[in-house]
């Protein structure tokens, strides 16, 4: 039986040996933690509003756009590019060849990317985004992933290349100068705005 005067004995000495020696935390890393919190700045700092800054375009369906572009890990930019190059914002647009909506999907394309409603601007976005996010993880090159978009994959496939048609390589040219405009903070709805100053906000 260990006796109270013992007990006393023991937490005297080692509540003097806590005061005498104060507690080393440098091998467990403490000094890096305590420097880290003495060099860090007193408060938030928010950027310095005498840099510019360029703002984000005020782009049509701009969150429905951004949402379907995240979903297949394209940047925005590039699917709003595209679609203003396809439709120009027009969700109901058709083109002579049949093709619809606001990224302008085929019934067949659309049919295979579980699309039921091509005019819905929801649904087509989503589709037209994972169609293209498709061509890009295939062909690993921009150029060849919007040419595989506008004329077919298995086309660009065979060839390797842009296809040697005026219109596809009209059209990926469209889509970068648009992406390009977009990226510069310029606000544009037509493929004409793109390569001139009339899409400047």
């Amino acid at each position: 039986m260990v006796r109270p005067a013992l007990i006393a004995l023991l937490a005297a000495t080692c509540a003097s040996a806590a005061q005498a020696q104060p507690a080393d935390w440098s091998r467990a890393g403490g000094s890096l933690f305590v420097r880290a919190v003495a060099d860090s700045p007193p408060g938030p700092t928010f950027p310095d509003p005498s840099l510019p800054r360029l703002q984000p375009p005020g782009q049509p369906f701009a969150q429905a756009v951004a949402d379907a572009a995240d979903r297949h890990g394209l940047d925005p930019k590039l699917l709003h590019a595209l679609i203003i190059v396809e439709s120009g914002y027009q969700a109901h647009a058709v083109s002579p060849q049949g093709a619809g909506g606001l990224t302008q999907l085929m019934p067949g394309t659309a049919a295979d990317l579980g699309v039921v409603d091509r005019f819905d601007p929801l649904e087509n976005l989503d589709g037209g985004a994972n169609y293209l996010a498709r061509q890009v993880l295939r062909f690993g090159d921009l150029k060849l992933a919007l040419a595989a978009y506008n004329a077919g994959p298995a086309r660009v496939a065979r060839l390797g290349a842009v296809p040697p048609i005026a219109e596809t390589q009209a059209y990926v040219a469209a889509v970068i100068d648009c992406f390009l405009a977009l990226s510069a903070g310029r606000g544009v709805r037509a493929a004409r705005q793109c390569r001139t100053a009339e899409g400047r906000p």
